[in-house]
């Protein structure tokens, strides 16, 4: 698929929030509470539960997304957007392909994006980014 096919599959939200909590489950999820790692999905809340204690978490708590009212969306467009430009992007290009009317929240987001992906190691973080991408994006597209 195409970077500009791809980045217009990740505009879907439902789908990128499928994605997002698959890359979490993938990473594993830690509860704060007790430090549990076994969890389970509580689909109407949009939140991991711990089999522990049952403290939740947000699908965004502990991400680069935590704090943020932005769509989940913008981490995958983002991600994209540095992959394909050598971990260059600017506010501009994200906020022209997001359609966003607002700057700050995206100098904010972008920033923590760059971040992660500098403290990330890249190539483990490509891998496990392109493997959740082929299992929702685009085994989803090629089945619509």
């Amino acid at each position: 698929m195409l970077p500009q096919e791809l980045l217009t599959s990740f505009k879907n939200e439902a789908l990128a929030e499928e994605a997002f909590k698959g890359l979490r489950l993938r990473k594993g999820v830690t509860c704060k509470k007790c430090g549990g790692r076994h969890h389970y999905w509580l689909a109407s809340k949009k939140q991991f539960q711990c089999k522990q204690c049952r403290f939740r978490t947000t699908l965004q708590s502990g991400t680069v997304l935590q704090g943020s009212k932005l769509p989940v969306s913008y981490f995958f467009i983002g991600l994209q957007m540095l992959m394909e430009k050598g971990k260059r992007i600017s506010i501009e290009e994200f906020q022209k392909e997001t359609g966003h009317k607002y700057y700050d929240p995206l100098w904010d987001f972008v920033h923590k994006l760059k971040d992660y992906v500098r403290k990330n190691e890249p190539e483990v973080l490509e891998k496990d980014f392109t493997e959740v991408v082929d299992t929702y994006f685009v085994t989803h597209r090629q089945v619509s």
